[in-house]
């Protein structure tokens, strides 16, 4: 059977999205034609993403309170880690381009059976709702943002910044908020993007070793001639799927530990927020609560993805195990011995030096926020 559904299905349009943001790299983006598309994420991302997070870092210095900085800290911090998404995947961009074009390109991860199309298509559709959800729920809490300060009797920015202008008049308060949408917009929808390719790196190579444990289940019945070949296929394609876990460390690494490291500070300042703000504002009160949601599970997602990835590369030995290797010739019942203990090696992705990529780390999260805030409550007062 051919191989004729597009494998990289989930993040086929965000991809073509991410291009326009200024966050994916173009085909022939190195010909003198296209050395506009290799300048225009600069272009977009320096006025509106970089100034916008330089600003709000203004107003928390300038801040006389720690409710004050609080009001900015939360989002300060968000737009500050998606900033160091950006320059990752701009430092990294040749690498990423090239990681995800060989899982959609190249022959050793061919669907070999209709079953495994199935498959394949369902959990890539499955990948694409949970995320499609994610984002849509992220744009609901800036688009919560934008519009309520509108109906506060006080002029308000959505989210507070450093604005180097008298803005809380009916003439000049527009252009403020204007920019705030611009850029925020461009800042909510970036990072969306950012988490949505970095979680797909670590969900296809999951799905890989899945479809590898499915093979090798299907030779629980097969005999000896039929399952050489279909081995030799899978140790190799073993290989190539270790290294690509490599690769993908390499590329969700700096993502995943300064989403973590810094989510627990968001977190905290956000329902420190809350605890200040009270009933009095109710459109800054939803804003925040519809946030600190989705950053729970914007912290959730990679963490999951992780742990998938580690727990289906280790169900392999399991299914090796359940093969029809008893009534294999010595010589195979070897070379399965040795593929067994070569995968006594877990397969775990690190973020930097400082933690593994799994659920542990964040339950971990969370718990570190509850004792940032409690400790942050018991110094205002």
């Amino acid at each position: 059977m051919s191989d004729t559904m597009d494998r990289i299905l989930a993040i086929r349009k965000i991809v073509t999205v991410s291009r326009w943001f200024g966050l994916w790299k173009w085909p022939n983006e190195d010909n003198g034609c296209q050395i506009v598309r290799k300048i225009y994420p600069f272009i977009l991302h320096l006025p509106l993403s970089c100034t916008c997070t330089a600003l709000m870092w203004i107003e928390v210095i300038r801040s006389e309170d720690v409710t004050q900085a609080g009001n900015v800290l939360y989002m300060a911090l968000t737009v500050f880690v998606m900033l160091i998404k950006i320059f990752n995947i701009w430092h990294r961009r040749q690498e990423a381009f090239a990681f995800i074009d060989e899982l959609e390109r190249h022959e050793i991860y061919k669907l070999l059976r209709s079953e495994e199309f199935v498959f394949w298509k369902r959990e890539q559709k499955s990948f694409q709702r949970i995320f499609y959800t994610y984002i849509a729920g992220t744009v609901a809490v800036a688009l919560t943002g934008y519009l309520s300060v509108l109906y506060q009797e006080s002029y308000e920015l959505p989210f507070t910044y450093y604005v180097p202008f008298e803005w809380q008049n009916p003439q000049l308060y527009y252009y403020a908020w204007g920019y705030n949408v611009l850029a925020m917009s461009l800042s909510c929808l970036s990072n969306c993007l950012l988490d949505t390719m970095g979680c797909y790196f670590m969900f296809h190579i999951a799905l890989l070793y899945r479809l590898m444990n499915r093979r090798l289940l299907a030779l629980r019945e097969a005999p000896e001639v039929k399952a050489i070949p279909e081995l030799r296929h899978l140790f190799q394609l073993h290989k190539r799927v270790r290294s690509l876990t490599k690769q993908c460390e390499i590329l969700v690494s700096p993502y995943v530990v300064s989403q973590v490291v810094l989510s627990a500070l968001i977190i905290c300042f956000s329902l420190y927020r809350v605890v200040q703000m009270g009933k009095s504002n109710t459109g800054g009160l939803a804003t925040t609560l519809q946030f600190v949601g989705v950053m729970i599970v914007q912290i959730f997602l990679p963490c999951y993805y992780g742990n998938e990835l580690t727990v289906s590369a280790n169900q392999l030995t399991n299914s090796v195990f359940n093969t029809n290797w008893l009534d294999y010739s010595v010589t195979t019942r070897k070379i399965l011995n040795c593929y067994m203990e070569s995968l006594k090696r877990p397969v775990k992705l690190r973020a930097g030096m400082f933690f593994e990529i799994g659920l542990p780390i964040f339950m971990k999260t969370i718990n570190n926020a509850y004792s940032f805030l409690a400790l942050l409550i018991n110094l205002s007062k």
